[in-house]
């Protein structure tokens, strides 16, 4: 089974995101902000602290659960990673490799797809857990990217929970 070129270009994006930057919050698919970022409560940027938490939390779980099913498909994630960037550079029919590991390869594409789904559904279910919804969430992401009072109040309470 070959991908088409949106699906390969999403999940590399996806795997160089989230595989490899630990450190990095997660986000859920952008949606507009609920609100400008001097509405944000003192209480919604706690609760928004406590999702990050756990939204990266279930991200490095969910990373490492997709780097052993890559090589559970007998394929180490570096050459995943170059028969993906191949593809999607590409395209499918270009890549350099055997019948088997394209066969290892689609198996892998295939297992990681669905543990992002599932990543991505119990990300949302983190945010909701801590009294945000998605898009109060992304927005309040935002402004912790774009406003330095929202950032130092939101970095106090992380400073908090450790």
């Amino acid at each position: 089974m070959y991908f088409s070129k949106k699906s390969l270009k999403g999940l590399f994006t996806f795997l160089f995101i989230t595989l490899f930057s630990l450190g990095s919050f997660a986000q859920v698919p952008m949606q507009a902000p609920a609100a400008a970022p001097a509405d944000y409560s003192d209480a919604e940027l706690r609760q928004f602290a406590g999702a990050v938490q756990k939204v990266l939390n279930i991200q490095e779980e969910s990373q490492y659960k997709m780097m052993a099913s890559i090589e559970e498909s007998d394929l180490t994630v570096d050459r995943f990673n170059e028969m993906l960037m191949q593809g999607q550079q590409e395209g499918m029919e270009a890549i350099e490799a055997t019948e088997e590991e394209i066969t290892a390869f689609n198996s892998a594409i295939n297992e990681v797809q669905q543990l992002q789904q599932q990543m991505q559904i119990e990300m949302m279910e983190a945010i909701s857990e801590e009294g945000l919804e998605v898009d109060q969430y992304q927005g309040i992401m935002q402004a912790y990217e774009t406003d330095p009072d929202v950032r130092e109040k939101i970095d106090t309470y992380f400073a908090e929970m450790e």
